[in-house]
Order: structure tokens, then C-alpha cells, then sequence
């Protein structure tokens, strides 16, 4: 499991609408969102740089021959500019971004599991690429390869994944996905908060309130006695004995599921309780909406679960989720 962080501000600080970003944070995260900008929102101006001199000069060389080049080109500069970013660090005690996106220590973090966080928007055919940024002293350098290339991340990294030096500090992990504005996640992908220094323990308690049930780990921004360094020490979350949070719950007729798919009378007798194992399992996924199969696949000497989902948002309009028996007969998911 690899952790990377983002960075909120605090209480006190309003949009252009006067509306609480605080207030907004903490919505988006209780309501299992992120939001993703573009980069002419972000706040480096040069964002998205690198030197074209190679493909410009070919153009310019080869004009009676090069429209199709042209095209191409201008085409993926345009899609670059409507794609979404989710900036990250590696770093949760970063002074620095304490004090630029912590709200002066007033804010908080929040540590996401980056495996079930891609896996979600891939799953959804949202996800594009995460890679951790490069730092360097000069912009990147861009040829024609990048319109033929098959190697989407390090094209992305070519144009989104490079920064000046001065950034370095961040220890930016970039998120990049095909679209922008709020997308959902999976809410297992939020492990945990850190509490800035100088959060006021009415903000700290709001967002165990919100976040109850979720099994969080919660921390808080300590400075070390007579250092300039700050740690984060874990604090009891004040609603260790919520009610567990379940974002979904399908209702099922397993007979009815069986009777839908070609699993024969022998064989639903032998794994109904199987099925029935595997459906509590993930009744509680998010993002779907109902099930509506369940058959037995042969998958070489081992029988192998299938269960079919209709999903909530209909992008992809179906999930399958697959399951194996162990050698002593315990049921164990794959998919």
C-alpha cells in the first residue's frame, strides 16, 4: 500500500461566492468526491510547458506535407488542456505546504491508499496515469515520437509531470484523468486525517462527526520540544464506536440470480452457500446499484464464482466481481 496526501485548508477562508472552502472540503471529502482542475486553474503559470521546437521546426519546414502533423498536434494540445489534475505529495510533514495549502497549520490532510484510488477511476474508465513529478532546470523537450508513442505516461509526464526546481519541495504524485471537476471514489481509498498545529478542536471534532464509522486513522501536528520539527502523533478518534459506515446495501434473491445464468440444478445445490458467502461479501460495494446473475465458470481444475452488477453510474454499465475456493474450501475474491 503506497499513501499519498493532500493538502486542505482551514477554517476562515471563503470562495469568490463567500461560501466557507473549509465547508467545502469537508463536504467533498464526506461525500466520497474529489475534484480535479485543469491546469490553466492550478497555480504554477507554467504549468504544461516544454519546448516544441523539434515538432514546430518540422511543421514550418515540411508545410505542403505536414497538415496532417499540424492537426495531430494541435489536437493533443487541446485535450492536455481539458484534462483533469489531482495533485498530491508524498510528504504529510512538509512544512511548506503546511503553511501554502494547510492554512497556516489550521487546515488538514488527507492520506489516501493510491492503489484502490487509481483502481476505482480505472475501473470506471476515468483513470490515465500517476506518476511522481520530475524536478528540473530546464523545460522538458517534446518531439514527434509523442504523436505515435504508446506510452501514455511518460507523454503526460512530458507536458504535466515537469517542474522548475524552485517546486522540488512539493514532492508532487500526480494524478491525471481523462475530464475534469468532481469525480466519485471508492471511500475505502480515505485512510486516514491529519490535523494541522493550530486546528481548533471544533474543526477537528466536525470532521471525526462527519467521517464516523469509517474505521480512519486520525493524527495530529505535533512540534517537538525546542525543534523546528513537526510530527504527526495519532489522537482516539472521538467516534470509535459509530455504527460502521455502509455506503450501499443491495437487496438479493439468490435463487433468482442462479436461475438467470446456466448453473445446473447439482451444481447450485453444491455452492449455493458459496454464492451467498460471495454476495454478503460485496453488498455493501459503492457504485452499484443491483445484481443481476450469478453462474459458475470453469477456469481450469477450480470452480470459479461470477457475479454481475449493474453499476450505479452506467460508465461502465456493468461490474464483475470474481471469486475461487481455497484447498481447504474458503471462499476468496480475485476481482
Amino acid at each position: 500500500m503506497r499513501n499519498c496526501y493532500k493538502y486542505r485548508g482551514g477554517i476562515g477562508v471563503f470562495d469568490k461566492d463567500g461560501k466557507s472552502i473549509f465547508d467545502r472540503d469537508v463536504n467533498t471529502l464526506a461525500n466520497n468526491q474529489i475534484y480535479l482542475p485543469t491546469k490553466s486553474e492550478l497555480n504554477d503559470p507554467t504549468e504544461g510547458f516544454c519546448n516544441d521546437y523539434k515538432i514546430i521546426s518540422l511543421i514550418e519546414a515540411f508545410k505542403q506535407f505536414s497538415g496532417d502533423v499540424k492537426k495531430q498536434y494541435q489536437e493533443l494540445l487541446e485535450k492536455f488542456a481539458q484534462i483533469g489534475i489531482y495533485s498530491l505529495s508524498n510528504n504529510v510533514t512538509n512544512e511548506l505546504l503546511w503553511a501554502y495549502y494547510g492554512g497556516g497549520y489550521t487546515g488538514f490532510a488527507i492520506e489516501y491508499d493510491i492503489d484502490i484510488l487509481k483502481e476505482f477511476l480505472n475501473y470506471n474508465e476515468n483513470f490515465q496515469a500517476i506518476f511522481d513529478f520530475d524536478y528540473s532546470r530546464n523545460v522538458p523537450i517534446a518531439d514527434l515520437t509523442i504523436l505515435h508513442s504508446k506510452d501514455i505516461i511518460q507523454t503526460l509526464k512530458t507536458f504535466l509531470g515537469t517542474k522548475s526546481l524552485s517546486w522540488k519541495h512539493e514532492e508532487e504524485h500526480r494524478l491525471i484523468v481523462e475530464g475534469k471537476g468532481l469525480f466519485d471514489i471508492d471511500y475505502r481509498a480515505i485512510t486516514g486525517i491529519y490535523f494541522g498545529y493550530r486546528m481548533q478542536k471544533e474543526q477537528i471534532d466536525h470532521i471525526m462527526d462527519t467521517m464516523k464509522g469509517r474505521g480512519l486513522s486520525y493524527y495530529k501536528m505535533e512540534l517537538i520540544d525546542k525543534t523546528y520539527k513537526f510530527v504527526p502523533l495519532k489522537i482516539e478518534d472521538k467516534y470509535a464506536n459509530a455504527d460502521k459506515y455502509i455506503v450501499n446495501c443491495i437487496d438479493y434473491d439468490v435463487d433468482k440470480l442462479l436461475r438467470n445464468s446456466c448453473v445446473s440444478e447439482e451444481e447450485i445445490l453444491l455452492y449455493k452457500d458459496k454464492f451467498i458467502e460471495a454476495l454478503e461479501s460485496i453488498k455493501n460495494e459503492p457504485h452499484i446499484k443491483d445484481f443481476y446473475i450469478a453462474t459458475l465458470a470453469s477456469d481450469s481444475k477450480e470452480p470459479l464464482l461470477k457475479i454481475f452488477a449493474n453499476t450505479a453510474e452506467g460508465i461502465p454499465p456493468v461490474r464483475e466481481f470474481n471469486f475461487k475456493l481455497n484447498d481447504k474450501g474458503e471462499l476468496y475474491r480475485i476481482k
